[in-house]
């Protein structure tokens, strides 16, 4: 994967959130802290990209993971904020803790931590079909759990929720490019991942499982940060499966097209929460008269996220449906990735519809 694309997203989104973030906490307070914590996040994203070594990608998640409880208890006088970000830092420090004991382990089997020379092994050992040593897998597994608790796979899923105690503008970069941080180690760790059938498997099921029930609880959800929270841990679930299958290039491509889509439906979002003091979507409706170019900003961002033609996750969904195809189980994925996206876009009709469609509420009435 070459990173120039990778390094151009980050930093630009980082910019338009720091933009963005000037005129959302307008009347706030503690801006230092809060924009010291979003560079924070876009030199830790950085590095991430351009290391070329499993230890030091390790120690910049974990760097990853302290950003995540500055800046989620950036409102710390709050006691639901403080809860907030003490357990998103836990749950995601279970996958850090993990991830720590299968790098230690790789070291003496391997020889190296470079990810050119971990591929170079793998190659090697593909190969000449060598016997993979002892507990290999178990370490593959290890490494797994990392990228897991990064990208909020089930089991470790739950902190992004937690997570969404943060301002809005911090959301919006960490939705849409730190969580992807996870996938980008995850997709150098694909040559290690195919040695082990066991291991491939396991993200097949995991992403699978994480693609239907993220997007089905999404469909619950009355806040509409967690609505869209949600759907971040489905549509990395499809990034998961393509890693799973062998499908590198397809998840590279997932990953490629997700952070702008993401990032302008939760500017969207946010422009409707600023000026109508409220996120439950139950107190919202009838703003498409008021609000029509917010309305229109969703809908490309949801378009994004759809698979809808022209759009890029069309042809990344594509790629990944095609994958399906030349796998074991074409009925079941196929279908999977189908139903994914069907939920996907259910949900995202369902945010649209309460806020813009209907008539308008005691809070959206007099909306600016």
């Amino acid at each position: 994967t070459c990173a120039l694309p990778i390094l151009t997203v980050i930093t630009g989104l980082h910019v338009l959130v720091q933009i963005y973030s000037i005129a959302y906490l307008e009347m706030d307070w503690g801006w230092p802290r809060f924009f010291g914590s979003l560079s924070f996040f876009e030199s830790g994203l950085c590095a991430l990209v351009l290391t070329d070594s499993l230890f030091f990608s390790y120690v910049i998640l974990e760097l990853l993971t302290l950003g995540t409880y500055l800046i989620v208890g950036t409102w710390y006088n709050q006691p639901l904020v403080v809860k907030g970000a003490r357990d998103a830092f836990l749950t995601k420090r279970i996958g850090d803790l993990i991830l720590l004991a299968g790098v230690i382990a790789l070291l003496p089997i391997t020889g190296t931590w470079n990810f050119h020379g971990l591929q170079a092994w793998a190659a090697d050992q593909a190969n000449n079909n060598f016997v993979l040593p002892g507990g290999y897998t178990l370490i593959v597994l290890a490494l797994i759990a990392g990228p897991m608790g990064k990208c909020a796979q089930i089991p470790l899923h739950l902190w992004l929720d937690e997570a969404m105690e943060s301002p809005l503008p911090s959301t919006v970069l960490r939705n849409s490019v730190v969580v992807v941080g996870g996938a980008w180690v995850l997709l150098r760790l694909q040559p290690l991942i195919e040695l082990s059938p066991l291991a491939a498997s396991l993200l097949v099921v995991v992403g699978g499982t994480s693609a239907v029930v993220g997007a089905l609880i999404a469909l619950a959800q009355i806040d509409v940060k967690r609505a869209l929270s949600f759907l971040v841990s489905s549509w990395l679930g499809l990034l998961f499966v393509a890693v799973g299958l062998g499908g590198i290039n397809v998840a590279d491509h997932l990953m490629l097209v997700y952070p702008l889509p993401m990032a302008l439906l939760l500017m969207a979002i946010g422009a409707i929460v600023l000026t109508n003091v409220t996120q439950d979507l139950t107190q919202l409706g009838g703003l498409w008269a008021k609000r029509p170019l917010m309305g229109l900003a969703f809908l490309s961002g949801a378009a994004g996220l759809m698979g809808l033609p022209p759009f890029g996750g069309f042809a990344a969904l594509r790629e990944l449906l095609a994958l399906t195809v030349s796998s074991q189980h074409p009925a079941l994925l196929g279908g999977l990735v189908l139903l994914t996206n069907a939920l996907i876009s259910a949900g995202l009709i369902r945010v649209f519809g309460l806020i813009w469609g209907g008539r308008p509420s005691v809070f959206t009435t007099r909306s600016a």
